[in-house]
């Protein structure tokens, strides 16, 4: 059994924690149940106004593996970047307040990275999202697999974006030394914490992926209109941006397999944002989807992508022919048969 150095612990694990007393305690006591006691967990917590700083001050009293800092309002993101400032670990770890551990994950993420001598292991993970019309369960498989050349790994990333288990922080083991040299962040500005993935990504050359037992439980408001699909359509430009980059970086832009990937997980986020302004509906929800189905990159990818699920392959009609009322009228009409689910369910939507 590994113990715990106050100077140098094996893994970091950091959290941001806003107004989240509901769910904090659980994800705290699983790390603390780690079979790998050899662990830190470093708390950002900004301006909460509930109990939370309160939990987290009696926690780090009587446990020195958890570090404390109370901060002014900010962003997740701006958090978990403060977070790693003061993060000493060989290796990182990110939680969600609302997420927790089994006690042997820690463990076996460490396990795989020294076995294989890997400098990221991508774990499974499952998500239970709570809509306020239904449940969804959304699994990640722990398949085992190893890359340990470059170009091995980079030939088959298509695969695991598909899945929506590379491209956020959370369920995977980095390494400190190296996020830090390369100049990995979270806050990015694009609302979630891809950019930091993205970073690290870049140059990895020996990759594992296994090791389940990261569990999160999430409650989605019901987040519609033209504001909300406005605020994640930039999010979705972002996050294209970001993986066309890297794809580009790889010299994989003419690959079939990548490129096709990415257009298909394009037009599914489309979709997603089509039918979240539907809701609304109005002069403004019509202009949002005209602007959203006419740029370029949509028509592109409507051209190429083979969307996985029936609502995307719905859209992609209309999209071709820029025929916004018929987007509207075909993205209502699915939003009536899922009852409130959106269309796209991979995981990296929600987590």
């Amino acid at each position: 059994m590994s113990h715990f150095s106050p100077t140098s612990p094996k893994v970091s694990v950091l959290m941001s924690a806003h107004n989240a007393e509901t769910t904090l305690r659980r994800a705290v006591e699983s790390v603390q149940n780690q079979t790998m006691h050899d662990i830190e967990l470093v708390v950002v917590e900004p301006a909460s106004e509930d109990g939370t700083g309160r939990m987290l001050d009696v926690a780090s009293e009587r446990d020195i593996r958890v570090v404390v800092q109370h901060v002014p309002a900010c962003s997740r993101e701006t958090a978990l970047d403060l977070a790693l400032d003061r993060a000493r670990g060989d290796y990182l770890l990110v939680m969600d307040a609302d997420g927790w551990y089994e006690p042997t994950y820690v463990q076996k993420l460490v396990s795989l990275a020294e076995k294989n001598h890997s400098q990221l292991v991508v774990g499974g993970f499952s998500a239970e999202v709570v809509m306020p019309r239904r449940t969804v369960e959304l699994d990640c498989d722990d398949e085992e697999k190893v890359y340990f050349l470059q170009h091995d790994f980079r030939s088959e990333a298509w695969r695991h974006f598909s899945t929506g288990r590379l491209a956020p922080a959370s369920a995977k083991l980095f390494e400190r030394a190296r996020a830090v040299e390369v100049g990995c962040r979270f806050d990015s500005g694009t609302g979630d914490d891809h950019s930091f993935s993205m970073s690290y990504l870049r140059d990895v050359e020996r990759v594992s992926f296994g090791g389940s037992g990261y569990r999160v439980s999430r409650a989605l408001g019901e987040k519609v209109g033209v504001d909300a699909a406005d605020e994640l359509f930039g999010r979705v430009e972002a996050a294209y941006d970001q993986i066309r980059s890297l794809y580009v970086d790889w010299g994989f832009e003419g690959d079939p397999a990548s490129m096709g990937t990415l257009q298909s997980r394009y037009i599914e986020m489309l979709s997603l944002c089509v039918e979240m302004a539907c809701a609304e509906g109005g002069e403004a929800a019509r202009a949002l989807v005209g602007r959203m189905i006419g740029g370029e990159r949509a028509q592109f990818a409507a051209s190429v992508a083979q969307p996985r699920d029936n609502a995307s392959r719905a859209l992609i009609g209309p999209i071709k022919s820029q025929n916004v009322q018929m987007a509207m009228v075909q993205a209502r009409l699915l939003s009536m048969v899922r009852r409130g689910a959106p269309a796209t369910l991979t995981p990296d939507a929600f987590i």
